[in-house]
């Protein structure tokens, strides 16, 4: 399985991500906790099985998503939290929901693999409601100047 090909182990994605002590969705979730209010739409790009999204869900909040891997939809559809789930690629040029449609939005361990963001930044903007957030991972080597470069690059203010 290489990470851009979901179809030979989107079944065994959660057991084997839990296996690398990777902790990265629950800080997203703690990090984000304090802003949300039940009843909130959440949208999580690059949804995948729902690993980040989840936690979002319990506490009241309507979880929308989607992915560029029919597989990973079918496992995260399996697990009957989302309201609305959609096989979509995060580099097509727009998302596919009305302005101000979404309270938040969330992307865990996606970003890194995509190259340019500053058109989805764009199209971000356009979705979230105003007063709402952007949480979202990026790899550890993007830290200090090196990121606030490339946001800068990306139109992101700092």
């Amino acid at each position: 399985m290489n990470e851009y090909d979901y179809k030979e182990g989107a079944d065994t994605y959660d057991s084997e991500f839990r296996e690398y002590n990777c902790y990265a969705h629950d800080i997203l979730f703690g990090m984000s906790y304090e802003y949300l209010k039940q009843g909130e739409k959440i949208l999580d790009l690059g949804i995948g099985t729902g690993l980040a999204s989840i936690h979002f869900f319990k506490i009241g909040l309507k979880v929308y998503g989607f992915d560029s891997s029919e597989e990973m939809l079918q496992v995260c559809k399996s697990k009957s939290f989302t309201e609305e789930l959609k096989f979509h690629n995060l580099l097509d040029d727009k998302l596919p929901y009305h302005s101000q449609y979404f309270n938040h939005v969330i992307c865990c361990g996606v970003l890194h693999f995509l190259g340019d963001l500053k058109n989805l930044f764009s199209e971000i903007a356009r979705i979230i409601k105003t007063g709402g957030i952007f949480a979202f991972t990026i790899s550890p080597d993007l830290t200090g100047d090196k990121f606030t470069k490339l946001m800068t690059s990306w139109g992101v203010p700092i």
